[in-house]
Protein backbone atom coordinates (compact mmCIF):
# COMPACT_ATOMS: atom_id res chain seq x y z
CA UNK A 1 0.00 0.00 0.00
CA UNK A 2 3.10 2.36 0.67
CA UNK A 3 3.58 2.60 -3.49
CA UNK A 4 -0.02 3.91 -3.50
CA UNK A 5 0.80 6.68 -1.03
CA UNK A 6 4.37 7.29 -2.81
CA UNK A 7 2.61 7.59 -6.17
CA UNK A 8 -0.25 9.90 -4.91
CA UNK A 9 2.27 11.73 -3.08
CA UNK A 10 4.40 12.04 -6.57
CA UNK A 11 1.08 12.87 -8.59
CA UNK A 12 -0.21 15.66 -6.43
CA UNK A 13 3.52 17.06 -6.17
CA UNK A 14 3.50 16.91 -10.46
CA UNK A 15 -0.28 18.58 -10.75
CA UNK A 16 0.23 21.37 -8.30
CA UNK A 17 3.63 22.03 -10.27
CA UNK A 18 1.41 21.58 -13.81
CA UNK A 19 -0.97 24.63 -11.95
CA UNK A 20 1.03 26.99 -11.08
CA UNK A 21 3.68 26.93 -13.94
CA UNK A 22 2.30 25.20 -16.71
CA UNK A 23 0.40 26.82 -19.55
CA UNK A 24 -3.27 25.69 -20.72
CA UNK A 25 -2.56 22.44 -21.80
CA UNK A 26 -0.47 21.53 -18.90
CA UNK A 27 -3.20 22.83 -16.22
CA UNK A 28 -5.71 20.81 -18.43
CA UNK A 29 -3.98 17.47 -18.50
CA UNK A 30 -2.71 17.73 -14.65
CA UNK A 31 -6.62 17.98 -13.42
CA UNK A 32 -7.80 15.34 -16.03
CA UNK A 33 -5.07 12.80 -14.38
CA UNK A 34 -5.86 14.25 -10.91
CA UNK A 35 -9.11 13.54 -11.47
CA UNK A 36 -9.12 10.09 -12.53
CA UNK A 37 -6.77 9.29 -10.21
CA UNK A 38 -9.32 10.19 -7.14
CA UNK A 39 -11.92 8.52 -9.44
CA UNK A 40 -9.66 5.31 -9.68
CA UNK A 41 -9.39 5.55 -5.85
CA UNK A 42 -13.22 5.79 -5.29
CA UNK A 43 -13.75 2.50 -7.09
CA UNK A 44 -14.97 -0.43 -4.52
CA UNK A 45 -11.90 -3.00 -3.93
CA UNK A 46 -12.21 -6.32 -3.02
CA UNK A 47 -9.08 -8.17 -3.05
CA UNK A 48 -11.06 -11.40 -3.35
CA UNK A 49 -12.50 -10.62 -6.63
CA UNK A 50 -10.73 -7.61 -7.77
CA UNK A 51 -8.73 -7.81 -11.24
CA UNK A 52 -10.67 -11.40 -12.02
CA UNK A 53 -12.49 -10.14 -15.14
CA UNK A 54 -11.87 -6.71 -16.66
CA UNK A 55 -12.90 -3.62 -14.41
CA UNK A 56 -15.53 -2.09 -16.08
CA UNK A 57 -15.64 0.81 -14.02
CA UNK A 58 -11.69 1.61 -14.03
CA UNK A 59 -12.39 0.81 -17.99
CA UNK A 60 -14.86 3.70 -18.03
CA UNK A 61 -12.80 5.76 -16.16
CA UNK A 62 -10.05 5.31 -18.43
CA UNK A 63 -11.66 5.51 -21.59
CA UNK A 64 -12.97 8.81 -20.38
CA UNK A 65 -9.26 10.15 -19.64
CA UNK A 66 -8.52 8.95 -22.90
CA UNK A 67 -10.58 10.85 -24.78
CA UNK A 68 -9.99 14.19 -22.90
CA UNK A 69 -6.23 13.54 -23.38
CA UNK A 70 -6.96 13.61 -26.95
CA UNK A 71 -8.56 16.33 -27.09
CA UNK A 72 -5.48 18.29 -25.60
CA UNK A 73 -3.11 16.40 -28.32
CA UNK A 74 -4.69 17.52 -30.82
CA UNK A 75 -5.23 21.30 -29.51
CA UNK A 76 -2.21 22.00 -27.78
CA UNK A 77 0.51 23.74 -29.35
CA UNK A 78 2.81 21.12 -27.64
CA UNK A 79 4.53 17.67 -28.44
CA UNK A 80 4.60 15.55 -25.53
CA UNK A 81 0.61 15.12 -24.95
CA UNK A 82 0.92 12.90 -27.94
CA UNK A 83 3.14 10.73 -26.48
CA UNK A 84 1.33 11.06 -23.02
CA UNK A 85 -2.26 9.73 -24.73
CA UNK A 86 -0.18 6.82 -26.59
CA UNK A 87 1.04 5.58 -22.63
CA UNK A 88 -2.43 5.71 -21.90
CA UNK A 89 -3.53 3.94 -24.65
CA UNK A 90 -1.27 0.90 -23.61
CA UNK A 91 -2.97 1.65 -20.37
CA UNK A 92 -6.27 1.19 -21.91
CA UNK A 93 -4.69 -1.94 -24.18
CA UNK A 94 -3.71 -3.45 -20.79
CA UNK A 95 -7.89 -4.25 -20.55
CA UNK A 96 -8.51 -5.71 -23.69
CA UNK A 97 -5.76 -8.12 -22.80
CA UNK A 98 -7.42 -8.75 -19.81
CA UNK A 99 -10.78 -9.49 -21.91
CA UNK A 100 -8.99 -11.45 -23.65
CA UNK A 101 -6.80 -13.77 -21.88
CA UNK A 102 -8.23 -14.94 -18.68
CA UNK A 103 -5.09 -16.94 -17.94
CA UNK A 104 -3.47 -13.63 -17.29
CA UNK A 105 -2.76 -13.50 -13.22
CA UNK A 106 -4.89 -10.43 -11.56
CA UNK A 107 -1.44 -9.11 -10.10
CA UNK A 108 0.19 -8.42 -13.64
CA UNK A 109 -3.17 -7.79 -14.67
CA UNK A 110 -3.34 -4.60 -11.68
CA UNK A 111 0.18 -3.51 -11.69
CA UNK A 112 0.58 -3.30 -15.56
CA UNK A 113 -1.76 -0.40 -15.92
CA UNK A 114 0.08 1.16 -12.27
CA UNK A 115 3.78 1.26 -13.75
CA UNK A 116 2.73 2.88 -16.94
CA UNK A 117 1.13 6.30 -14.81
CA UNK A 118 4.72 7.14 -13.57
CA UNK A 119 6.05 7.96 -17.04
CA UNK A 120 3.02 9.70 -17.54
CA UNK A 121 3.04 12.10 -14.89
CA UNK A 122 6.98 12.56 -15.53
CA UNK A 123 5.99 13.43 -19.46
CA UNK A 124 3.61 15.99 -17.62
CA UNK A 125 6.49 17.42 -15.36
CA UNK A 126 8.52 17.72 -18.37
CA UNK A 127 6.09 19.23 -20.48
CA UNK A 128 5.75 22.16 -17.66
CA UNK A 129 9.24 22.60 -17.96
CA UNK A 130 9.96 22.80 -21.14
CA UNK A 131 6.74 25.52 -20.98
CA UNK A 132 8.64 26.93 -18.30
CA UNK A 133 11.70 27.40 -20.62
CA UNK A 134 10.29 28.50 -23.76
CA UNK A 135 8.74 31.00 -21.85
CA UNK A 136 12.04 32.35 -20.05
CA UNK A 137 13.62 32.41 -23.81
CA UNK A 138 11.10 33.85 -26.06
CA UNK A 139 8.80 35.61 -23.77
CA UNK A 140 5.38 33.65 -24.61
CA UNK A 141 4.48 30.28 -25.40
CA UNK A 142 0.81 29.56 -26.97
CA UNK A 143 -1.40 26.89 -25.48
CA UNK A 144 -3.33 25.79 -28.59
CA UNK A 145 -3.28 25.39 -32.38
CA UNK A 146 -6.55 26.51 -33.40
CA UNK A 147 -6.79 26.90 -36.76
CA UNK A 148 -9.66 28.51 -36.73
CA UNK A 149 -8.52 31.23 -34.16
CA UNK A 150 -4.66 31.47 -35.45
CA UNK A 151 -2.52 29.49 -33.53
CA UNK A 152 -0.05 33.19 -33.57
CA UNK A 153 -2.03 34.90 -30.70
CA UNK A 154 -1.79 31.89 -28.47
CA UNK A 155 -5.41 31.81 -26.84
Amino acid sequence: MTHVYVFLALQTLVCLYAMICGGRPERWTAIMLFFASVATLLLPFDPSTSFRTVEKLELLIDLSLMAGLVTVALLANRFWPLWLAALHLLAIGIHGVRGFDTALVPWMYAAAGGKLAYPMIGLLAAGVLRHRMRVARYGHDPDWSLPWRGARDGT
